[in-house]
């Protein structure tokens, strides 16, 4: 079996690209957010743009940070969302800007809770809201996620050999959870978008400290030979998508 990695400069298979709640615009122009991280990391990020070709700032409050963009509204506001997020073209292009900017909010070695993609508000006083609101919940995800990455893993083998394959499967991600803080199994990808005469049989992240990562790689690669045919995709290190994936801000 072979054993692919990926960086996390792209997407990974089965992205969580979900559009949340967005508020009303006031005005022409709105707030999207990105992320949250604690008040030490970096307050600017020079030369950096986001989804709308804007700037990327942090708006500041009771000791947490949301790193932001101001878009048009008419571009990105709540009643553009269906055409914004209409197809997967238009889906990849902004969720790929999107996560640049979490990617370098994560770069300063900081914790960082990524939001969803069209987390969006009026304007930096209703994002300071929800920052002093919130802070007891938001400070303790972060000090949760402190010091550790999340790693994707895929494994595809042929349809014929489905049963044999999944027990393997099975067996990998026993074996990664219990190196991990804590693991998730996702949903298989369309088989549409899968590439040749392969099964997805096995979708799942885990959340690593960053000192076990090394550890983490190398139990995959050891059990990358259990069984010709099956082959297992690594992707990362992300921010913790698949561990906030029910943070609503």
């Amino acid at each position: 079996m072979a054993v692919k990695t990926m960086s996390g400069g792209g997407l990974a298979a089965g992205s969580r690209w979900q559009p949340l709640r967005t508020a009303a615009p006031a005005g022409n122009r709105v707030v999207w957010v990105y992320a949250i991280t604690d008040d030490l990391g970096p307050r600017e990020f020079p030369g950096l743009t986001g989804v709308g070709g804007e700037r990327v700032r942090v708006v500041a409050e009771a000791g947490l940070a949301a790193v932001v963009g101001s878009v048009e509204a008419r571009a990105f506001g709540e009643d553009a969302l269906a055409s914004l997020l209409g197809g997967l073209d238009n889906i990849e292009r902004v969720g790929r800007a999107h996560h640049q900017v979490i990617s370098r909010a994560a770069a300063g070695g900081g914790p960082v809770l990524p939001l969803r993609l069209a987390t969006v508000y009026p304007g930096d006083d209703t994002v300071r809201a929800l920052l002093a609101r919130r802070r007891g919940e938001f400070a303790g995800l972060l000090a949760r996620f402190r010091d550790t990455v999340e790693w994707g893993v895929q494994v595809y083998g042929p349809v014929d050999e489905q049963e044999g394959a999944g027990t393997l499967a099975d067996t990998i991600d026993w074996v990664l959870a219990d190196i991990a803080d804590a693991s998730q199994r996702q949903p298989a990808v369309d088989p549409r978008y899968v590439r040749g005469p392969e099964h997805m049989l096995l979708n799942a992240a885990y959340l690593l400290r960053g000192d076990r990562a090394a550890e983490f790689l190398a139990a995959a690669h050891a059990l990358a030979g259990a069984r010709a045919g099956v082959r297992a995709d690594l992707n990362g290190p992300w921010p913790p998508y698949s561990f906030v994936d029910q943070l609503d801000a």
